[in-house]
């Protein structure tokens, strides 16, 4: 078992409060320690009137609203930001210079309503993006004078019929989504583009496909075994989602709604090996990779910034199902996925049959037909209200859970180079044993290997396919290669007031559980593993605002997550060929699952045999002439065994 416990806490503030409160609340405590108040002093006199400080979730809006002809500031408009989603209004009104400003946003579409007496109401539409959360999003608005009243009409002339003029909606979208004060390199994805644009046609529905259409963003280099997910080593660990801009590809940081996300001992994203994200991509909203110069508030590695914001519930309720099929009868045969059959046929070896206790020794080719490969996901998402957000009303909540299962049903066909019946013996004479002293010339009677080194060729089988890619050296297994995982979500935003300040929390939970067979580990034969992996993440946060109505306003975050990875290694030992290991008891029993056995196959062929033969010694292992082993590798052939531990 591997635990993986992260925790994290971060709590920052934008907007100064009005100095005179805190004095209020606390003047006998400043005036008896007069450093401190001087150090108060400092700080709130070096703090502008608004703030552009924002964090990895949330922005903020700003304005300045005018009279359209002159130019003039209009003080004490009403402005309501109006999250289209969920419902929840908030009111502020403009200052003496016409300047309003909103902070702790959520990512959404808002609707910025603008009316004062004497002036048309105006309405503007703004997508507010993670790709600039972290700024203030601009939003200025000019108000048009109310049009000159209706001439008057004679007595008993009927009115003609009036509307109300329709407000005027705009989308700033495009202006404020160009990027001025900083030089960072990023792109986003928003909720059409996560739901609309393809992804990779594999086992692994992923989020991270998108950044590789970005600038700098390519594939990771390929890792051994084809294997994508955390671990470690050759052909059981990921070489990364990606690599930006020629740095390791392992060397980013991933968020999930600004929550930590990273796999602390192996750099890439807490995740499971069938499971690569750890929400469903039908619950995410927006995703964004900063390529290059990421600014301060992100860390960690100097690789891309990831950072993907879950959806929420808002006052309607909405529900999606999604499912994808696809199976190895709609897809082409691979290209190294060989049909050569599963004859069984008695080895030969030098002419010579070759016999086992007496009996014809066989192999079987499991080359076979096409590779199976069956692939089922389906999913759901579902959103809505739990308190419904209502005018008037202080109060309201929102849910929003997802869930996805995939099962692949699979198996690989896999070659190896095995050693021939010759060449399990000095100088190529496994299959005629020794005539002669290799060294003097003189004739001899002699076994072709010593017991020693029967035990060590008894770990590596006959190869069972003389049309192989090794030739007359190739050994075919057919390996399982399925997996399961199931992916759960669940978010719970909450909007409150206490006293006249707006507060709002937010409350989320992750969690994977999946399983894959893993034919090949580093190329070795018999090492085909189950690792078995168990993800969860908790994130909360709490947006408050700190002052009242006419005052400016504090705002501050506090935002504390936990992640856990369990990692088990399984191993899907070979019954065909291996055995359990029975030595080393004083090694715990999931250390000792992945020692070498097998039944002792002796070479007892010597010159003028009119056949290969080969006692085998069932009682007897492998590991009773060499002792516990973990690999064997013979210098020229595929390594036997995996030593995971």
């Amino acid at each position: 078992m591997k635990a993986m416990p992260t925790l994290s806490y971060r709590n920052f503030a934008a907007s100064p409060v009005v100095l005179r409160r805190a004095l209020a609340a606390g003047k006998s405590f400043l005036f008896r320690r007069p450093v401190v108040f001087f150090l108060l002093l400092l700080i709130f006199a070096g703090l502008p009137a608004t703030t552009a400080a924002q964090d990895t979730v949330t922005g903020a809006f700003e304005g300045v609203i005018s009279d359209s002809q002159t130019g003039a500031a209009l003080k004490g408009a009403l402005v309501e930001i109006i999250n289209q989603q969920t419902g929840v209004a908030i009111s502020l009104r403009s200052d003496f210079r016409g300047r309003f400003y909103q902070g702790l946003l959520i990512p959404g579409v808002y609707r910025i309503r603008v009316s004062t007496t004497g002036y048309e109401t105006r309405e503007v539409l703004q997508r507010l993006k993670i790709t600039y959360t972290g700024e203030v999003v601009p939003v200025p608005v000019a108000l048009d004078p109310v049009s000159a009243p209706p001439p008057t009409l004679p007595p008993g002339t009927p009115a003609p019929p009036t509307t109300a003029p329709a407000p005027v909606v705009e989308d700033t979208e495009i202006r404020s989504s160009i990027i001025t004060t900083d030089a960072r390199r990023s792109g986003s994805f928003g909720e059409e583009e996560v739901s609309a644009l393809p992804l990779r046609t594999n086992s692994s529905r992923t989020f991270d496909d998108l950044a590789l259409l970005l600038p700098g963003v390519l594939p990771p280099p390929q890792t051994l075994g084809s294997v994508a997910g955390p671990g470690l080593g050759p052909g059981v660990g990921s070489a990364g989602q990606f690599a930006v801009n020629g740095l390791r590809s392992r060397g980013n940081n991933f968020t999930i709604d600004g929550a930590d996300n990273n796999d602390e001992d192996i750099g890439v994203r807490r995740q499971g090996f069938v499971a690569l994200i750890p929400q469903p991509i039908e619950s995410v909203a927006e995703y964004q990779v900063i390529t290059a110069l990421a600014p301060a508030q992100f860390g960690r590695n100097i690789g891309a910034q990831v950072n993907a914001v879950s959806k929420s519930g808002g006052n309607q309720t909405h529900a999606t199902l999604s499912g994808t099929f696809n199976s190895s009868q709609l897809n082409a045969r691979r290209l190294f996925d060989t049909t050569f059959g599963n004859e069984t046929f008695a080895l030969r070896a030098g002419g010579k049959p070759v016999l086992r206790n007496g009996r014809p020794l066989t192999v079987t080719n499991q080359s076979g037909g096409e590779d199976s490969y069956t692939f089922t996901q389906g999913g759901f998402v579902i959103g809505g209200p739990l308190v419904p957000s209502e005018p008037g009303k202080n109060r309201s909540m929102f849910y929003f859970i997802s869930a996805e299962g995939q099962v692949t049903n699979a198996r690989t066909e896999s070659s190896f180079a095995v050693p021939t019946v010759e060449e399990r013996g000095l100088f190529r004479t496994g299959a005629t044993g020794l005539a002669q002293d290799p060294f003097t010339g003189n004739p001899i009677v002699a076994f072709p290997t010593t017991v020693s080194g029967d035990a060590v060729f008894s770990l590596f089988p006959f190869p069972n396919n003389p049309n192989g890619i090794f030739a007359g050296n190739t050994f075919t297994q057919s390996l399982a290669a399925g997996g399961q995982a199931k992916n759960v979500s669940g978010k719970v935003d909450g909007n409150f007031r206490i006293g006249q300040r707006a507060q709002s929390i937010t409350s989320r939970y992750n969690f994977t559980d999946d399983w894959r067979d893993i034919p090949v580990v580093g190329g070795a034969i018999f090492s085909t593993i189950r690792p078995r992996i168990r993800t969860q993440n908790l994130s909360n946060f709490l947006n408050s605002e700190i002052g009242g109505p006419g005052d400016l306003v504090f705002f501050n975050q506090v935002r504390a997550s936990y992640g856990r990875t369990r990692l088990v290694f399984d191993e899907n030992r070979d019954s065909q060929f291996l055995r359990p290991s029975r030595l080393a008891n004083s090694l715990r029993p999931n250390e000792r699952r992945f020692l070498l056995n097998a039944p002792l196959f002796v070479n007892d062929t010597i010159p003028a045999s009119t056949s290969v033969l080969y006692d085998s010694f069932f009682n007897f292992g492998v590991e009773d002439i060499l002792g516990p082993m973990g690999q064997v590798s013979i210098a020229g052939f595929n390594p036997v065994g995996v030593d995971v531990f």
